[in-house]
């Protein structure tokens, strides 16, 4: 049961990850501090062309980017039976070659922790990052920046050999620094409720419910001119599922069932060019919807070099812009371990975005990866990557082709 508690939801992504990188977990620590501390130097570097910088439709600008990210990793609990903290930093240092106004540097820190017992399984996170990218949902020829802060507790007790409960709470907030007038800042809370049955000591049953409550800032929209104000909305998710080795050489975990949704309306002032009322107040009709939901993970091991993963989603989201939306996923990745340094991934994923008001965006996303690890310290990898967005609404249509080169050091 401990097994599956802990290490389940994060299977595939850990089995592929050591696929590509089977020996930079196990790199000597740059310091250690006593019998239990560790700290590791973790930087990387990259060289990226992109030909669409600003994901615009009409006004495509290429450039190469050139990035720097030192970073840190302490690890606490070498030694430690049932607890572990690791502590990890990162500062990115973006450089544009034409469009310089863009450069910038970014902070990232995380801290992830676990606790097990013999009944009570607890993994905790919290982290800040500042993030500069493009959106795709407006084009205002720039790049937009916000500040994501998220911290999420899991915990899992077991009540008897086969009969266990998992509850916890996830966190998000998404704050806008430029372009704030435009987007919405988003403030989300989860807590998902499972009761997990043991059907057969690789197998568990899952009953589950999971609340879900979105705050959505104010906006201004500069396509249609009008002021939009802060609604929240409350989904709820009620599913069974099942999780552990599926079948011989799949193993994962899926829910799936029921997602409803209620959101408050709000009240929407036409404005001018000026930037002043131009007309009444009206108000929005946002009424309860309901669909399928679907939350998914399997990671098929084919042979022992060849490794696939499968994810798929059906949820309720947001919009940039503060519109609500129906988003449903499918994503595939294959790795193939070449030798003992040399692994291949390929990536294909569609995603759905339905929005209120009739808008649709088929989002598709393809891409290639070679690896090179010659040691414990080092990571060389070249890839290719495609995106485009396809819009039933002028000027969120676009298309972008990424290669980059990068290099990890580890110590």
């Amino acid at each position: 049961m401990n097994i599956k508690k802990t290490s389940l939801l994060s299977l595939g992504s850990a089995l592929i990850g050591a696929a590509i990188f089977p020996s930079a977990t196990h790199a000597a620590p740059l310091v250690s501090v006593g019998d239990n501390v560790d700290i590791f130097f973790n930087g990387s570097s990259s060289l990226r062309w992109t030909s669409n910088v600003f994901r615009d439709e009409n006004n495509e600008q290429d450039d190469l980017i050139w990035s720097v990210t030192p970073g840190f990793d302490i690890n606490v609990g070498r030694g430690l039976s049932n607890a572990d903290l690791s502590i990890i930093t990162r500062y990115d240092i973006v450089r544009y070659q034409d469009l310089d106004q863009l450069d910038t540097e970014l902070f990232h820190i995380k801290a992830v922790g676990s606790y097990q017992s013999s009944r009570l399984d607890l993994n905790a996170s919290i982290g800040f990052d500042e993030v500069k990218s493009s959106t795709g949902d407006v084009n205002v020829q720039d790049l937009i920046e916000w500040n994501d802060f998220s911290a999420r507790l899991d915990a899992e007790y077991s009540i008897s050999p086969k009969l266990s409960i998992g509850s916890g709470v996830n966190y998000k907030d998404r704050e806008y620094q430029t372009y704030e007038e435009y987007f919405a800042d988003l403030e989300t809370i989860t807590v998902p409720l499972d009761v997990f049955y043991e059907l057969t000591p690789k197998v568990d049953l899952s009953l589950g419910y999971a609340y879900t409550k979105t705050e959505v800032g104010e906006t201004n929209s500069p396509t249609g001119f009008r002021y939009v104000s802060d609604y929240e909305t409350e989904s709820h998710f009620f599913n069974v599922g099942a999780r552990g080795n599926l079948l011989p050489k799949l193993s994962g975990f899926f829910k799936v069932g029921y997602r409803v949704r209620d959101a408050d309306d709000s009240t929407i002032q036409p404005l001018g060019l000026d930037g002043l009322p131009s007309g009444a107040p009206f108000s929005t009709n946002r009424d309860s919807t309901g669909m399928l939901g679907l939350d998914a993970n399997f990671t098929w091991t084919a042979t022992p070099k060849i490794t696939a993963r499968l994810d798929l989603s059906r949820d309720f989201g947001v919009g940039g812009e503060g519109t609500t939306t129906e988003n449903s996923r499918i994503g595939t990745s294959v790795n193939y371990s070449i030798d003992t340094n040399w692994s291949a991934t390929a990536n294909l994923a569609y995603t759905l975005h339905e929005y209120d008001g009739n808008r649709e965006d088929h989002q598709y996303n393809l891409g290639a990866r070679l690896s090179y690890v010659p040691n414990q310290y080092w990571r060389f990898s070249g890839g290719y990557n495609y995106i485009t967005n396809d819009s039933n609404v002028d000027d969120r249509g676009y298309e972008n082709h990424m290669l980059d080169l990068s290099v990890n050091l580890r110590y």
